[in-house]
């Protein structure tokens, strides 16, 4: 028994999860960057029609957020495509930066689950996240593996400036880590008392302030005040088009098609989404939905309400790469169902 506990412990340390987990990582998206290198396929359709572009326009003399150059990324991922573009090497570097943002995520959920005594839990959680982020597209240049990983990053972190400036950032990629943010702070305040959760929830309140104003400083100081308004408009306010689109599987805009994309790539999701839901149910079945937010059990908890409010992105878009905002939650619900089904098994 000693030397299975000995296993245990060696298989779960961060000297073997972290290099397996950038393995696998960047393993996915250097086999994706052969593939488009080799014209075995295509970039995806955002690069070709935007973000590429919009580079070279930007660093060819015009001004970002101007016309041509504008898109409705906020400014931290423009701030990264331009600087990608400026290496001469732009496939190559985007590619290798996606993989370990991917790998970042899968070490950061491990994280999670290790602070709260559930290292194996874990190392399950993170490999059934890297499992599914080909099927959902998260191996393609993107922006949501940038917004990922510094949402679960944000997760690890207890000191409030820390967490609401990780997350503002994952916020100034893409504009959907918004949903995070009320269940990020209410993980929190529920820790601390009346007066204590006040003064945490201000530091991580305006510590996210300040990511997102520098963010868009730099776009003034760069630009001036032309591209400033752009950056404001593109960020935040195309959000109703955006939303509203009937071009897109989308509940408001095309709500039958919709229907028919959330089923149809949730079925390529099974292996996480069946054993995330039987203990989703389990919980509720034993606690009760109010007993489920009482709960002392802090990873669960955490992984519901973090799964629940980052599906809602997929209101908006039932796209594939949408599944990978609540991915890393499902994986961790999941893997908590796989351990208690081997638990059980060795009983």
């Amino acid at each position: 028994m000693s030397g299975l506990s000995f296993e245990r412990e060696t298989v779960t340390s961060p000297r073997a999860v972290v290099p397996a987990f950038l393995f696998i990582g960047l393993l996915q998206t250097m086999v994706q960057f052969l593939r488009v290198r080799n014209e075995i396929i295509k970039p995806h359709i955002d690069v070709r029609c935007c973000w590429r572009p919009l580079s070279r326009a930007v660093l060819s003399g015009q001004p970002l957020y101007v016309r041509p150059a504008v898109d409705n990324k906020p400014p931290l991922f423009e701030l990264l495509n331009l600087a990608v573009a400026a290496t001469g090497q732009y496939f190559f570097v985007f590619f290798l930066l996606v993989g370990l943002a991917n790998a970042a995520a899968a070490i950061f959920v491990w994280r999670v689950c290790d602070q709260h005594g559930a290292p194996r839990a874990g190392l399950v959680a993170g490999l059934l996240f890297l499992s599914t982020v080909p099927v959902a597209g998260g191996i393609s240049i993107n922006v949501r593996s940038f917004a990922i990983a510094g949402i679960v990053l944000a997760l690890t972190l207890r000191h409030p400036v820390a967490r609401g400036a990780a997350v503002a950032a994952a916020g100034m990629f893409s504009q959907h880590a918004v949903f995070a943010i009320p269940v990020l702070a209410y993980l929190g305040l529920r820790e601390r008392g009346a007066r204590s959760g006040v003064r945490w929830f201000v530091s991580f309140a305006l510590a996210g302030l300040c990511v997102v104003a520098s963010s868009f400083a730099v776009v003034y100081a760069i630009w001036g005040v032309e591209s400033l308004q752009g950056a404001l408009y593109w960020t935040f306010g195309a959000a109703e088009s955006y939303t509203t689109d009937p071009a897109v599987p989308s509940l408001i805009g095309n709500t039958d098609w919709w229907v028919a994309s959330l089923v149809d790539y949730g079925m390529g999701h099974l292996v996480v989404l069946v054993p995330a839901a039987v203990v989703l149910g389990l919980v509720a079945l034993e606690d009760g939905p109010r007993g489920l937010l009482q709960s002392t059990d802090v990873p669960v908890v955490t992984a519901a309400l973090l799964a629940a409010s980052m599906a809602l992105p997929l209101l908006v878009r039932a796209f594939p790469v949408y599944w990978l905002y609540p991915m890393p939650y499902l994986a961790m619900l999941a893997s908590v169902g796989f351990e208690q089904l081997f638990t059980v098994g060795k009983q």
